[in-house]
């Protein structure tokens, strides 16, 4: 689990059962020869005030790792960080998750457009639902280009959209179509590569395709290596920039960021957990 200790720091704590595992993670994240830990049959995490680790007599190791809150970000990202602990990380039902990333997706696009002003067109393109947003103040320069934005959500939500487009159309001065392709389980893989791909097309007849970038996030970013494919594929001229970001490349299991960074502390049998859901959505997205 996770926590905040009394001087604004993390506390991750980590449960793991094999032995191996218990080695690595007390030598190398841990760092036990630094932070002290005990040996023996005491279950339980190790105190908050510092580092350390407990033993239990079937080899399972409990292990806490305090963080400081690093000195050198913002007082708006220590109380993000810090709200992150208490976070609830309980399984959700698909309605909950579209209900909860909705109400997330809406309250920070209007923060967004306030920070960062832009035209918003509302449309459909190729038949596609799409959001067309322009620069208030578009100059010569990106007049002739356009980027198409693919948000995050698992395939299965919206997480970005408009939170993603908004801020580059704004500070990059370009336009950008916001693409709100079809989502699983109702509409399995390759519904929401068809709709990008003929989003693509759609403006390949008004832009060159040296001109056209696609990019996205997380869940978008795996779509945009997937309509590069299709692309290539069909023998459709390519985009002139590709900008994949968050991406998850390997969806049988966590990449090494969830498992040696994530603040609810060592992974271990957690790693099981991540990768069911992760092969969760993977199976909506592929029907």
């Amino acid at each position: 689990m996770a926590g905040t200790d009394s001087v604004g720091g993390l506390m991750l704590a980590g449960t793991v059962r094999v032995a191996a595992l218990v080695v690595l993670l007390c030598g190398f994240v841990v760092g036990c020869s630094q932070g002290g830990h005990q040996a023996g049959g005491a279950s339980g995490a190790a105190g908050a005030a510092g580092d350390g680790a407990t033993f239990d007599a079937d080899g399972t190791a409990h292990i806490t790792r305090v963080v400081p809150m690093p000195s050198t970000v913002s007082p708006e990202a220590r109380e993000w960080l810090a709200s992150l602990t208490r976070k609830s990380n309980a399984p959700q039902t698909l309605e909950q998750r579209r209900a909860s990333t909705d109400e997330w997706r809406a309250r920070q696009s209007a923060e967004a457009r306030r920070l960062f002003p832009v035209n918003l067109q509302e449309t459909t393109t190729a038949g596609v639902r799409t959001d067309i947003l322009t620069p208030l103040d578009a100059g010569e320069i990106n007049r002739d280009r356009v980027l198409i934005n693919l948000h995050g959500g698992g395939f299965n939500s919206d997480s970005g959209s408009l939170i993603e487009g908004v801020p580059i159309c704004n500070l990059a001065k370009i336009k950008v179509v916001s693409v709100y392709y079809r989502l699983a389980p109702e509409n399995p893989f390759p519904a929401a590569v068809d709709d990008v791909a003929a989003v693509y097309r759609e403006l390949l007849k008004t832009y060159k395709p040296h001109n056209i970038g696609i990019f996205g996030t997380s869940a978008g970013a795996t779509l945009t290596a997937e309509v590069a494919a299709r692309l290539k594929q069909a023998g459709t001229p390519l985009p002139g920039a590709l900008g994949m970001f968050s991406v998850h490349p390997d969806y049988t299991r966590p990449t090494d960021s969830q498992e040696l960074f994530a603040l609810d502390g060592p992974q271990g049998f957690g790693v099981v957990a991540a990768v069911r859901g992760l092969e969760g959505m993977a199976a909506e997205f592929a029907g």
